[in-house]
């Protein structure tokens, strides 16, 4: 549940404050990519969390992230 709480946190701030929290915790993000992000987790919901995120999702985020940043945001949301 810890992890739901964090992404419904980080769905909640604004842009800025979602690039500050990434970058306080290593995951540098451009405003840019930060839209990108919101575009493709728009549809996250509840199932995700018994489901897990549809693999279609995650290859959208490894190819905005790149490998690096992607692995670092996945451990940040504990995936």
């Amino acid at each position: 549940m810890k992890n739901l709480e964090l992404l419904n946190k980080l769905q909640h701030m604004n842009d800025e404050q979602l690039q500050q929290f990434a970058q306080k915790n290593e995951v540098a993000l451009t405003l840019e990519e930060i839209k990108k992000l919101r575009k493709i987790m728009r549809h996250a919901n509840i199932s995700w969390a018994i489901t897990g995120i549809p693999n279609e999702v995650l290859q959208k985020l490894h190819k905005l992230l790149g490998e690096k940043r992607y692995k670092k945001l996945m451990r940040l949301v504990g995936i």
